[in-house]
C-alpha cells in the first residue's frame, strides 16, 4: 500500500481508499461482500420492524465513521473507511458492478486499472 503524506491531497485518500478495498478484498471475501450487507440488513429488519437493504446497512456504517471522525478527527481511517463504505453503497445500487471478476479487473493501481479499462 502506498505512503500517506503526512497532509494527503483528496486524490492521496481516493488511492488510498482503493488500495485499502484491494487489499482488504481476500480477507473479506469480496465475492461474498454483498451477502453479508444483506444479512445485516435482514436482521436489522427484525428488530426494527422496517426492511434494511444492503445498502442502507453501507450507508449507516458509513455515517458511524463520519461520527467516529467528530470524536477523533486527525484519524485517517475513519475517513477512508466512510468512502469505501459509500463505494459499497453505490454497488448494492447497481451503480457499479460487485463481482469478483470485477475486483479482479481492478487489481492494481488506479493508472493500471485505467490503463486495463481502456
Amino acid at each position: 500500500m502506498s505512503a500517506i503524506n503526512e497532509r494527503p491531497g483528496p486524490g492521496d485518500l481516493l488511492t488510498h481508499a482503493f488500495e485499502l478495498i484491494n487489499a482488504r478484498g481476500p480477507e473479506y471475501n469480496t465475492s461474498t461482500l454483498d451477502q453479508h450487507f444483506r444479512e445485516v440488513g435482514a436482521v436489522a429488519t427484525v428488530v426494527l420492524g422496517k426492511e434494511i437493504t444492503a445498502r442502507d446497512v453501507a450507508m449507516i456504517l458509513a455515517c458511524v465513521k463520519l461520527l467516529r471522525s467528530k470524536a477523533s478527527p486527525g484519524k485517517l481511517d475513519h475517513y477512508v473507511d466512510a468512502m469505501n463504505y459509500v463505494a459499497f453503497a453505490a454497488c448494492f445500487t447497481g451503480l457499479v458492478p460487485m463481482s469478483l471478476q470485477g475486483a479482479q479487473r481492478m487489481q492494481g493501481t488506479p493508472a493500471e486499472v485505467k490503463e486495463a479499462a481502456e
